[in-house]
């Protein structure tokens, strides 16, 4: 068992309605993407990997888990991608467990994510997403990710006309058939504090094995790092303790977590607590959460992130 990558089980009291089976048939005369999108607790994530365990016998099937607080791909703040029977996967570093926060890395990271599933063979991908779904900045989300990625399907999971603010937009595109499901109880809602736990436990797993080092910058690419005079304004070096930091393969995709301690301007370099693997890092991003090396969050953040 991959404990960064674990296979995901259905409940065992899971009733199938009637309306996943149809929605199969459809999927099967209509392959390609399929994007399901959804308020928090309606048995999104619950219907996209059933959809995959159904898909993956005449197909490769993979899942892109987008939804950055509660992703069952990869560590939290991020959005994931991996074959049904895969051990692991991707993952592409957001640095926020809300896409309300960051968008367009949210968006970005979606996209790309998908391509690379198709590229390494998927002719299947079933994009689950947040349940950031009411107000201006969910409509811009959600309908530039159905526009960018161009679904074959796109699964809504609501009460009738509860989310027609995010599908009215595609209601005249014939190349996007929309579907309608009710929310349905799968064994499987959370609530608040059952969350938080979740995303402590996924944020532990993923900085277990961590160390206090240096990280040089130099020939190192950098995203979001605050400049000498923002980070002493805030002060130094407490209120930037903890500040998750997302280290990079080459090709800008995550390689792992670390935590940031201090940054040395006059050496240019950050002082992190993370696992070994962070000194092969090609670049590092700053995100937005304060994390305790055991996954807990720690209040507040500076007003740059």
């Amino acid at each position: 068992m991959n404990d960064k990558w674990p296979q995901q089980q259905l409940s065992s009291d899971l009733i199938v309605p009637a309306e996943w089976e149809q929605l199969i048939d459809q999927a099967r005369q209509a392959p390609g993407r399929l994007i399901i999108i959804g308020n928090t607790d309606v048995g999104k994530s619950t219907l996209c990997w059933w959809l995959a365990e159904q898909l993956a016998g005449d197909r490769r099937v993979a899942v892109v888990d987008a939804d950055l607080g509660q992703s069952r791909v990869g560590p939290p703040a991020a959005v994931g991608w991996r074959f049904v029977d895969a051990n692991e996967g991707e993952f592409y570093f957001v640095g926020d467990t809300t896409p309300a926060r960051r968008p367009a890395w949210c968006l970005s990271g979606t996209v790309r994510l998908v391509q690379r599933a198709e590229a390494a063979g998927a002719q299947m991908v079933i994009i689950d997403t947040s349940g950031y779904v009411q107000g201006p900045g969910a409509i811009s989300l959600k309908t530039a990710k159905i526009q960018l990625l161009n679904p074959a399907l796109v699964v809504v999971v609501s009460q009738p006309g509860h989310l027609s603010h995010l599908t009215s937009p595609f209601a005249r595109d014939d190349r996007v058939s929309i579907v309608e499901l009710l929310p349905v109880g799968t064994g499987n809602e959370k609530t608040r504090q059952d969350r938080q736990k979740w995303r402590q436990q996924r944020f532990a797993t993923w900085l277990m094995g961590s160390s206090v080092q240096w990280l040089s910058l130099a020939d190192r690419a950098v995203i979001n790092l605050p400049s000498a005079e923002q980070y002493q304004a805030v002060g130094d070096p407490e209120p930037w303790r903890g500040l998750l930091v997302g280290l990079l393969t080459e090709d800008n995709l995550g390689l792992c977590l670390g935590l940031l301690r201090a940054i040395d301007y006059n050496d240019s370099r950050l002082l992190l607590t993370a696992p070994r693997a962070a000194q092969q890092a090609a670049g590092v991003h700053l995100g937005c959460l304060r994390l305790e090396p055991d996954g807990s969050p720690i209040p507040g953040r500076p007003k740059y992130v």
